[in-house]
């Protein structure tokens, strides 16, 4: 059965920009009050500025999702106004691409302590206050990095596919209690993902965005497939087309699926040649 977001309260983590910011102006557009958190304040007050000038009810509250206090605070803020929790969001996630021996240890726990401990936070957390309803709705941020294997990413490749498996398994516990689950995977999507991640070895080029031999998509339209796929209750939303079909190819044949990524490594490094060859 088809659902609406008017009327709902929603907590969204990394909504300062990108995914996290389009999912919180786009709940809010169709009627949700929207709890946007962030460690970027400034940017993220500029969000739901924008949010409260096109009508929509939010507000700003600093969270870094790594902090199990500040997740339980946001949780805490919205429960308290409105005596629920309908969605909750985890989305806030960090990049730091490039060969696995040019990221260092403090940026692999960076990695982990956000992308895979900041969902954790927000999934046992809202879990228990959803628990309590008796309904509820947890929504995450993976990556098509969470289903298949994508060389220069192998940390973040690490955390999605952690964030994947979390959902297979909280998806069985979850529905008998009245909960619903999504888990998001994108594939590459006009975010503005490069202009924030840390970039090494392979990706440290002036625009990382004409090394990667895929087509984006933009960024409301993958929100606006996401937030359908919630409407509908699917646990899996994953778009664009190439991001199903490189899924469907790891189950169906996991070595055929290595070599396409071979590929893709290979042709990553002659476009980072070309480019730094022009500079």
């Amino acid at each position: 059965m088809s659902r609406t977001f008017a009327g709902a309260t929603a907590v969204v983590t990394g909504a300062a920009s990108g995914i996290g910011a389009e999912i919180a102006r786009q709940l809010a557009a169709q009627g949700a009050f929207v709890l946007a958190t962030d460690v970027s304040e400034e940017p993220l007050h500029a969000v739901v500025d924008e949010i409260k000038r096109a009508g929509g009810a939010a507000r700003a509250m600093r969270v870094d999702v790594a902090e199990r206090a500040d997740v339980q605070d946001a949780v805490d803020e919205v429960v308290a106004e409105f005596g629920r929790l309908d969605y909750m969001v985890n989305n806030a996630g960090v990049g730091i691409f490039g060969e696995v021996e040019a990221v260092t240890l403090d940026e692999a726990d960076l990695t982990v302590n956000v992308n895979l401990r900041g969902v954790l936070n927000g999934v046992g957390i809202a879990y228990r206050q959803m628990l309590k309803q008796g309904f509820g709705h947890i929504i995450s941020t993976a990556s098509a990095a969470g289903l298949v294997p994508v060389p220069l990413q192998v940390h973040y490749t690490a955390t999605k596919h952690a964030v994947v498996g979390l959902h297979k398994a909280l998806a069985l516990e979850a529905e008998a209690n009245g909960i619903r689950t999504t888990v998001f995977c994108p594939a590459w999507v006009e975010s503005g993902m490069f202009d924030t991640a840390k970039l090494h070895g392979s990706m440290s080029v002036p625009d990382p965005r004409k090394v990667v031999p895929v087509k984006p998509m933009p960024t409301d339209e993958a929100v606006r497939r996401l937030l359908d796929g919630v409407r509908r209750g699917r646990r899996f939303v994953i778009t664009p087309f190439y991001g199903r079909l490189g899924w469907w190819l790891e189950r169906l044949s996991p070595v055929l699926s290595h070599q396409l990524h071979r590929v893709m490594l290979r042709e990553v490094r002659k476009r980072t040649e070309r480019a730094r060859s022009r500079t």
